[in-house]
């Protein structure tokens, strides 16, 4: 097998990731479907961590800024207006980092976790098993009261949007 030439590879990368010129997302349609084209991305870069994010792909291949006016921070909003609209499904779901995921591929990353059997009542078996806190207890029955919701909507179902809470 041949060896990968670094410029075709960081190439490549610029172009997945889309960090190479004209290629930056503009709008949250762009940024629906480029998660949806990758299946899933990071919100933010992650250090030593060579996958794409939500901010590379609109600011570039820089450190996130901490002025909040900075043009990355425009996927903030992004994030926040599609909430609830089932555009993707956010959550920390890969290494405990914001991660969004393709509808198409939402499925798959479920199949993968520990949820499995019947979700009406295994979260109770869990739970017992001192394996669930309360809060999770809570999210989990909310979950299945009202169906999918956005994190402020499931605080408020969960009883978990006071201060103590965070």
């Amino acid at each position: 097998m041949l060896p990968l030439p670094v410029d075709a590879l960081q190439a490549y990368r610029a172009q997945t990731f889309r960090t190479a010129p004209g290629l930056r997302l503009q709008s949250a349609d762009e940024a629906v479907a480029f998660v949806n084209q990758r299946g899933f991305v990071y919100f933010w870069p992650i250090k030593d961590v060579l996958l794409p994010s939500l901010w590379t792909a609109t600011a570039g291949d820089r450190p996130v800024a901490d002025a909040h006016d900075a043009p990355g921070h425009v996927t903030w909003g992004w994030k926040d207006s599609l909430l609830g609209t089932r555009r993707w499904y956010y959550a920390k779901v890969l290494r405990k980092r914001a991660t969004m995921i393709s509808l198409e591929l939402a499925p798959y990353f479920y199949a993968l976790s520990e949820n499995y059997g019947s979700p009406e009542e295994d979260y109770l078996t869990i739970y017992e098993q001192g394996r669930l806190t309360l809060e999770a207890k809570l999210v989990y029955e909310a979950l299945l009261d009202h169906g999918p919701l956005d994190t402020i909507a499931l605080r408020k179902a969960a009883r978990l949007s006071s201060r103590e809470s965070d």
